[in-house]
C-alpha cells in the first residue's frame, strides 16, 4: 500500500470526523448555524464521494459529487434570501 492510499483514507476519516462536528454545529440555537451546518456536511460529504471513486475507480462519483455541491451551493443560497434578516449579528 502506498502512501497516496494510506492519505486517502485517512482523509475519508477526517471527513468523517468533520461531518460529525458539522451535525453538531447544525443543532446549535440559530437558523444560521443550521444552515451552515448542513452546507458543510453537504460539502464534505461531495468530498467523500470524490475520494471514494478515486480509490475504487467509478466514474460516476464525480458527477453525482459536482451536482451535490452546486444545488447545496444553490440551495443555501436560495434559503437565506429567503429567510432574509434583521440585520443584527
Amino acid at each position: 500500500m502506498d502512501i497516496l492510499s494510506i492519505s486517502k483514507y485517512f482523509m475519508i476519516i477526517a471527513l468523517m470526523i468533520f461531518m460529525l462536528v458539522a451535525l453538531r454545529a447544525s443543532a446549535y440555537k440559530s437558523t444560521s448555524m443550521g444552515i451552515l451546518g448542513s452546507s458543510a456536511v453537504v460539502n464534505a460529504f461531495a468530498v467523500l464521494l470524490l475520494i471514494i471513486g478515486g480509490l475504487y475507480n467509478l466514474e460516476f462519483f464525480r458527477d453525482i459529487s459536482l451536482a451535490l455541491i452546486f444545488f447545496g451551493f444553490v440551495g443555501t443560497v436560495a434559503f437565506a434570501v429567503v429567510l432574509g434578516g434583521d440585520g443584527e449579528w
